[in-house]
C-alpha cells in the first residue's frame, strides 16, 4: 500500500528508482510513494523534519446526527421580549419558530415520616 507524505521544507529528491533525474518537492506538496526506494527517501525526510507521513487523508464515513434545538424567546429590535398575539391561535409570536416548548412537569417527592 502506498504511503503518503506531506512536504514541510522544500527539498530535491530523485524522480524514480533507475534515474538520476531530480525534482524539487515544494512545501505542502503531497507525495505518494511509488515503491520501497521512495519510502526510504521519504523516511529520511521525516527523520530530518522535512516531511510528515500523512496517516489519515479524509474521513470515509459520515454520521448524521439530529441536533436538539431548544426554542428561544423572540425579541424585538430593542432586544425586549415579544408577547404572543392572542388573535393568532395557531402561531406563538413569543417564540422563535412560532411554537412554544413543551412544558415538563417535575415530580414532587416527599420524605416519609417515621
Amino acid at each position: 500500500m502506498a504511503r503518503k507524505y506531506k512536504i514541510l521544507v522544500p527539498k530535491p529528491a530523485i524522480v524514480d528508482e533507475n534515474s538520476a533525474d531530480m525534482v524539487l518537492h515544494k512545501a505542502d506538496d503531497i507525495v505518494i510513494s511509488k515503491g520501497k526506494w521512495q519510502e526510504e527517501i521519504m523516511d529520511t525526510f521525516v527523520e530530518n523534519g522535512w516531511a510528515l507521513e500523512v496517516k489519515v487523508d479524509a474521513v470515509e464515513e459520515t454520521v448524521e446526527v439530529e441536533a436538539k434545538v431548544t426554542p428561544k424567546r423572540a425579541r424585538n429590535t430593542k432586544g425586549q421580549l415579544k408577547a404572543d398575539d392572542p388573535s393568532t391561535p395557531d402561531v406563538n409570536e413569543a417564540w422563535d419558530g412560532g411554537e412554544a416548548p413543551k412544558k415538563t412537569t417535575k415530580k414532587k417527592t416527599t420524605k416519609k415520616k417515621s
